[in-house]
């Protein structure tokens, strides 16, 4: 049965709570492991203590916030191309009043995890009970992969920006839904998968869609023509990924598996927790949980991990799983998940595995 949002933004004990608590473990567990291996942040970020929060994907944004689209794609080689804009934007901006650009970084995400842990529980609320949708936000602040939600990557702002808009058109707050797409459109490409799980949401009904839908599939567009000005292509987001070690599910089963077997793994925990419970699920939430984790089996293993933890039916659907557990074995679980989080922390700062 549905019921009504919440009031209250940011309550203490379902939203608040459970961010300073995960992030307290996830910030101290980057910057240890970055201090006990110290070669493999150098040059990273101006400041050493933000040099594990900008590892792999962060120092290409702060590069890009730094110098724009300057590098010219190569076939094969890793450039900026692969990066939307709208992260480097604020970190541009940001970094104008002063802090360092890896300071903005992590500051900006920070805040963008906070606000999707206040619109998970808000719109976890408008289909479960209150224990279930605070579980839901903590399964979300505690998953092994939320570190990357720490760092100077765009996994806080498409997390925010899908789980807010997908609760204004539940609102029927057309505008802002469209508002929080279109940031999550502009952080990376399969953020316009948003998009398209939002027009399932909307029962695909023209005006919703155009009102909805519209200003991600122009903003989209835009940088489509911005990519085919300055490199000849509409499509160099996509193709430039060639410089990465993509892994695809042919990939995987033949030949390379240790570098996705992290990703596969939480995954798998992601989805398995959707079909538990997909009946009380909403059909549009299943469509954005197939478009995130399953399309990657096919374009590009590599970050199914993130693109879990990025996706908010599966913590919904945990919440409502791990209501029915006693207390000592929900403890258990989230223990395990903190040991998770330190896991994918010392694969990604110490062992270079790409997260």
């Amino acid at each position: 049965m549905e019921v009504q949002a919440p009031r209250r933004l940011f309550p203490w004990r379902a939203v608040v709570l459970p961010f300073v608590v995960s992030r307290l473990i996830a910030d101290a567990l980057i910057l240890v492991m970055a201090v006990a291996r110290p070669a493999a942040t150098r040059g990273i970020a101006e400041t050493p203590l933000f040099a594990g929060f900008a590892k792999w994907d962060g120092a290409w944004y702060i590069g890009i916030a730094r110098n724009g689209y300057a590098q010219s794609y190569v076939p094969g080689t890793e450039s900026p191309w692969p990066f939307f804009p709208l992260l480097p934007a604020i970190i541009r901006v940001g970094h104008w009043f002063g802090p360092s650009e890896a300071l903005v970084g992590v500051a900006v995400n920070h805040v963008a995890f906070l606000l999707g842990l206040a619109g998970l529980y808000r719109i976890a609320r408008r289909h479960f009970d209150d224990r279930a949708s605070t579980l839901a936000v903590w399964a979300i602040a505690l998953f092994p992969a939320s570190i990357m939600f720490s760092m100077v990557y765009p996994s806080a702002i498409i997390f925010a920006g899908s789980v807010w808009a997908f609760d204004f058109v539940e609102d029927r707050r057309d505008v802002a839904a469209a508002a929080a797409a279109l940031a999550a459109v502009m952080v990376r490409p399969n953020g316009f998968l948003v998009a398209v799980a939002l027009a399932f949401a909307v029962g695909w009904r023209l005006k919703r869609v155009l009102v909805v839908c519209g200003p991600s599939l122009v903003a989209f567009g835009a940088w489509c023509l911005y990519n085919l000005q300055k490199t000849d292509d509409a499509l160099t987001f996509f193709k430039a990924k060639d410089g990465w070690p993509e892994i695809t599910l042919v990939d995987f089963a033949l030949r390379d598996r240790k570098i996705a077997i992290p990703h596969v793994l939480l995954a798998l925990a992601a989805a398995a927790a959707v079909i538990v419970v997909w009946r009380k699920l909403p059909k549009a939430w299943l469509v954005l949980t197939g478009l995130f984790l399953v399309l990657p089996f096919f374009t590009g293993m590599v970050g199914l991990g993130r693109y879990a933890g990025e996706t908010f039916p599966p913590f919904v659907a945990a919440g409502d799983i791990l209501r029915r557990w006693p207390p000592w074995a929900v403890r258990t679980a989230f223990a395990a998940s903190v040991v998770g989080m330190a896991v994918c922390t010392y694969w990604v700062i110490y062992l270079d595995y790409l997260p």
